[in-house]
């Protein structure tokens, strides 16, 4: 018989320790202050049973019915015992399907807006670049007051709806719309993910604690990508270029983050060493003075160049539009009208706005894994915290790292390799 793995359960008698199965019959010692026996009962007819039964003086039995082939395939912690039933655990797991749910609605509505306002960079791209032409297409007419007049209409047209544009940035809004959307996935994804876990192996243990930070990662989500384009909007040039934060801030960092940590170089607790929390802290190091650093760096000099493209593609077509009333000047306004489409093409065609949204989405990615890592670090007892042996392999497969090499890599200045 295949060995048959069942889950530790940490606060009721809802799934068991993990256990292998001899010969039809194995026996659980000192959990819960009970011991267990357990039977697989193989009948002639009808589907075969779990018998779980305390073993002792005053034994309950309790059934649980299901097809032998089903006990591998389904996931095990589905399997619950009916021995003291906690109602609260249940309305935690029901309270984070909601949560789930409400997530994946958010993602099909950022979804949505990241395809409309696409569009919107695509149209109204071509609707201004068409403007101007026609606006040129006029003044290389031969020179008649009724041409002047509509060409220089047309760049006034043009001027005005190239400033609401780079207002918007049609491209970095489409963006955020689509970085809202899979971080909410995400986030959808992590709440089954750690429902289908044994409580033991769940990076918050206590489902309390994972439901608190899990409603508040859809308010944080929210209120980091609104909805709505007006009001709340976010600032297409700020004065300040900081990392992105999607997340919930949580005070525990700042209680215990000078609290010494209780394993030490010849111990290892829950996954977790001096070792292991030594090689933590120099990737923490290594993504705030490199990674965050670095795409920080890059938001700001792409921000520049958006900056002095916003300012250009407007500013010539009214030149264009102004020069166009002097008949003697009709070549410099022609000039200025081709420089200005050039300079609206390469701000939005390029999707400047979207690559400025991008590093700073990038430079946000590394911030929150080193959050991570303090706020995991600052949890003083190793037990409460995430398996470090699990948490080592999440690390290491975001940055896109080997998870059975070292994290630390002393020749490389950047933590990341993903991108």
């Amino acid at each position: 018989m295949e060995a048959l793995k069942l889950t530790r359960a940490l606060k009721s008698n809802t799934a068991l320790q993990t256990v292998t199965q001899k010969h039809g019959h194995v026996r659980l010692a000192n959990y819960a202050n009970k011991s267990w026996r357990i039977n697989l009962d193989r009948r002639e007819s009808g589907p075969a049973m779990i018998v779980a039964s305390l073993d002792g003086p005053s034994t309950s039995t309790r059934y649980l019915q299901q097809k032998q082939a089903d006990l591998f395939i389904r996931p095990l912690t589905q399997f619950h015992m009916d021995q003291n039933p906690n109602k609260d655990e249940e309305m935690v797991v029901a309270k984070l399907r909601l949560v789930a749910a409400a997530a994946a609605d958010r993602a099909e509505m950022h979804g949505v807006l990241a395809e409309q306002r696409d569009g919107w960079n695509k149209l109204l791209l071509a609707s201004l670049t068409n403007i101007t032409l026609a606006a040129l297409i006029l003044q290389a007419l031969p020179n008649n007051d009724s041409n002047n007049v509509v060409a220089t209409l047309l760049y006034g047209f043009s001027t005005a709806l190239m400033c609401g544009v780079n207002k918007i940035q049609p491209s970095q809004l489409a963006e955020e719309q689509r970085m809202a959307a899979r971080l909410f996935r995400q986030l959808n994804t992590d709440i089954h993910t750690n429902l289908a876990l044994p409580p033991h192996l769940r990076q918050d243990k206590c489902a309390e604690s994972f439901l608190a930070k899990a409603y508040k990662a859809v308010l944080a989500l929210d209120e980091a990508y609104p909805l709505p384009l007006f009001p709340g909007r976010l600032d297409k040039f700020p004065k300040i270029v900081r990392p992105t934060v999607w997340w919930p801030q949580h005070e525990q960092y700042h209680q215990t983050q000078n609290r010494r940590p209780h394993t030490d170089n010849n111990t290892t607790i829950n996954g977790w060493s001096a070792e292991v929390e030594e090689e933590l802290r120099g990737i923490s190091e290594t993504l705030k003075t490199g990674d965050i650093a670095e795409y920080v760096g890059l938001s700001r000099k792409v921000l520049g160049a958006n900056s002095i493209l916003a300012i250009a593609g407007p500013l010539l077509t009214g030149i264009a539009g102004a020069l166009n009333l002097n008949g003697a000047m009709l070549s410099m306004s022609m000039v200025a009208g081709v420089l200005g489409v050039v300079g609206n093409t390469l701000s939005h065609a390029g999707q400047v706005g979207m690559v400025f949204e991008m590093y700073r989405n990038c430079a946000g990615f590394y911030h929150l894994l080193d959050s991570s890592i303090s706020d995991t670090l600052s949890e003083a007892d190793p037990e409460e915290r995430e398996n470090g042996e699990l948490f080592h392999w999440r690390l290491a497969l975001q940055l896109g790292r080997d998870p059975h090499s070292p994290l630390a890599d002393s020749a490389s200045k950047f933590a990341g390799k993903l991108f």
